[in-house]
């Protein structure tokens, strides 16, 4: 068993719709981690977004955030890794969003903080945590970014996604959710940063399990020995499984983990 590890997305994986975790997932974390098999966080939320969950955290051995551009150790606090976005690649998605795209928000990460714009404040329905403020898009000139969010009042984030993918914009595009595209440095993904994550905790990709919901969940799917997916995730999530679990409100995580003989 110590041999083993869970990797799992958060929001609509392990994180009910309201925020909350349920006591049914946290003490599956509880119990993984006394077993010593690690349990790894895969989202797009930053270190911050992590520690929010304060619940969840000590049981976390590590967490791939932003979509696998930084790797975060909650006990003690420590930065692993930290990939940034390539700054022609920035700059072109910013000149298009400006040509293109002006009513939509964009958001950027630095590692620290978050700047974003007021249009971005104005259709993202939840707040970032950490540090944040709000500036105009010129601001984001020069930041050495590893993470950006775009979203538009209109267009949704597969929508978004074709549009800048036929621009020629060289980085990494995915979405997790009804409002957001998720932006990482070209070439990384959550199958990147598992595979680092992995790597940290001694544990071979074949004997990690990852549960996720969403399309960004794929790509990790992937990169390990087997994948559960959520039963309400889009039907190409369901079909890159190798298992489906009830919903996060149905406690599908720790259902599934006790299915597999983990806990």
């Amino acid at each position: 068993m110590t041999e083993a590890a869970v990797v799992t997305d958060l929001d609509g994986t392990i994180v009910r719709a309201d925020g909350t975790i349920s006591e049914a997932t946290v003490s599956a974390c509880h119990a993984l981690r006394r077993q010593g098999i690690p349990v790894i966080a895969a989202t797009a939320r930053s270190p911050a977004g992590v520690r929010a969950l304060t619940e969840l955290t000590p049981h976390l051995t590590l967490a791939v955030c932003c979509g696998g551009s930084l790797g975060y150790a909650p006990d003690p606090a420590t930065v692993l890794w930290r990939d940034t976005l390539q700054s022609d690649a920035v700059q072109a998605l910013l000149s298009l969003i400006r040509a293109e795209l002006p009513e939509a928000g964009v958001a950027i990460y630095d590692g620290e903080s978050w700047r974003m714009t007021e249009a971005y404040v104005a259709i993202r329905t939840s707040r970032h945590n950490g540090p944040a403020a709000v500036v105009p898009v010129d601001a984001f000139a020069g930041v050495a970014a590893c993470a950006m969010t775009l979203c538009h009042p209109v267009l949704s984030p597969a929508e978004l996604i074709t549009l800048l993918t036929r621009r020629g914009i060289a980085l990494s595009l995915s979405f997790a959710g009804p409002e957001l595209v998720e932006i990482a440095p070209a070439g990384i993904s959550k199958a990147s940063g598992v595979v680092r994550a992995l790597r940290e905790v001694g544990v071979s990709a074949e004997r990690a399990v990852a549960f996720g919901d969403m399309p960004i969940d794929i790509p990790m799917f992937t990169a390990v020995g087997r994948s559960v997916a959520m039963a309400d995730s889009p039907r190409e999530v369901l079909d890159a499984a190798t298992m489906v679990t009830e919903t996060v409100e149905e406690d599908g995580f720790s259902r599934a983990l006790t299915r597999l003989g983990l806990i």
